[in-house]
Order: C-alpha cells, then structure tokens, then sequence
C-alpha cells in the first residue's frame, strides 16, 4: 500500500481507466488499467508504476 499508488488510481481514474474504490494496493486490480492506459497513451506496455506513468496522467514527483 503507498501513496505513490494511490496517487496513480486517483489520476487514471480521473481519465476513466480505474473505475474503483481507490484504496492505494497495487494487485490485479489496478495492473490491468495501468497497461490499459499505457496503451492508449502510447507508453511502453508494461505494468511498472515508473516516472513515464507519472508525467502522462500529470502527477508531479517530489523527491
């Protein structure tokens, strides 16, 4: 459980890709959207949470 994922849930939910409670786990649930949406926004297809998943749905990283 992170924030990191909760963050990504938040945003691809707001774009229509994860149509759930957001509850900040990374499983099956949340994997099939991220590839969906990396899909769709022409993002290497993987089901890694990485810094090109951040920028396209506009999360900002803080170190």
């Amino acid at each position: 459980m992170g924030s990191d994922v909760l963050d990504v849930q938040g945003k691809i939910n707001e774009k229509g890709y994860y149509p759930r409670k957001l509850d900040g786990i990374y499983g099956e649930g949340i994997n099939k959207f991220v590839i969906e949406f990396r899909k769709d926004n022409s993002i290497k297809e993987c089901n890694d949470i990485n810094k090109e998943l951040y920028e396209k749905p506009g999360i900002t990283l803080v170190d």
